[in-house]
């Protein structure tokens, strides 16, 4: 009897066969991994941009104070904007500082007060900055508390009597693509404005 050692050529066909498949699942898999990974390096990274984001602007807040002019600490507030005095860039001077959603954005200005006597704010040299690029406006806002406020009593209605503010509740969602997973990130927090306090 003739035996034959070695590989036949229909055992090549089929191990080339089954190689190939194991190298594209092997790839396909390599590409989903590599999506995942992107998806959550986005993720992060918002969530880290809306948690230092907001502890600027709490802080910011706290520290409103009354303007060059000696005007009240409070300009304006609304659910979409809030204006007010505090020392931003630590120079001594109360800068007018002013947050507000667009489209899809938060953008923050600042106007610096002239030197004259008194000093003014010219609104039209605000410096302004987006600071949040992927806002979901629609969930994000300004809320205003009065001095006898708690957790079971509802904000100040429109229009805001600036005056009767105490407590900024500032409420910023972000999504890093509104047309996939993973859902928006949502963070918030409660500022006492130091110099509002009635205690």
């Amino acid at each position: 009897m003739n035996k034959r050692s070695g590989i036949t050529f229909l055992e090549i066909i089929i191990s080339v066969a089954l190689t190939s498949i194991i190298v594209v699942v092997l790839s396909r898999f390599s590409g989903t991994v590599s999506s995942i990974g992107k998806v959550i390096n986005q993720r992060l990274q918002v969530q880290q941009d809306l948690e230092q984001t907001l502890q600027t602007i709490v802080t910011e807040i706290r520290s409103a104070g009354p303007s060059a002019s000696g005007g009240y600490a409070l300009e304006s507030a609304a659910s979409s904007s809030f204006i007010f005095y505090s020392d931003v860039e630590r120079d001594g001077a109360m800068e007018r500082v002013r947050y507000f959603f667009g489209t899809s954005t938060l953008t923050k200005g600042v106007t610096e007060p002239t030197t004259s006597t008194p000093p003014v704010y010219v609104t039209s040299t605000e410096s302004t900055k987006i600071i949040i690029g992927n806002a979901i406006v629609a969930s994000s806002s300004f809320a205003y508390f009065g001095a006898s406020a708690t957790s079971t009593i509802l904000p100040l209605t429109s229009p805001i009597d600036i005056t009767a503010v105490r407590f900024v509740k500032v409420t910023i969602t972000a999504d890093v693509s509104t047309s996939s997973a993973p859902r928006p990130i949502t963070f918030s927090n409660t500022v006492t404005i130091r110099n509002l306090r009635s205690n």
